[in-house]
């Protein structure tokens, strides 16, 4: 049954809560490291606001970690990441949304 109004009220399904390893937190923060000086020079100059659970507009690129990440961790292969403002955001994937900040 709907509202008067007419609307569903119903919410979006929360992100599914993750919890790295430190582990995982340092292959993701060496990669960053890597990956910044690189993104200097060719990098996107897209400004998005973002934060750890909300969703990324279909306008911002998702990026696969490298083959060497996955290796490292293996646990971070359901995962992607975008980086903004010298920070990486880990995502998942198919929801869009940012479930941790890594500085």
């Amino acid at each position: 049954m709907l509202p008067r109004t007419g609307r569903s009220t119903a919410a979006a399904p929360a992100p599914h809560k993750t919890t790295f390893s430190d582990r995982d937190r340092e292959v993701i923060r060496k990669h960053a490291r890597s990956s910044r000086i690189e993104q200097r020079t060719t990098g996107s100059a897209t400004s998005t606001c973002v934060r750890v659970g909300e969703r990324l507009p279909d306008s911002v690129e998702i990026l696969s970690f490298p083959d060497d990440v996955y290796r490292e961790s293996p646990s971070l292969r359901d995962y992607r990441y975008i980086e903004r403002d010298n920070r990486t955001h880990v995502v998942e994937p198919r929801q869009r949304a940012i479930i941790e900040e890594i500085e």
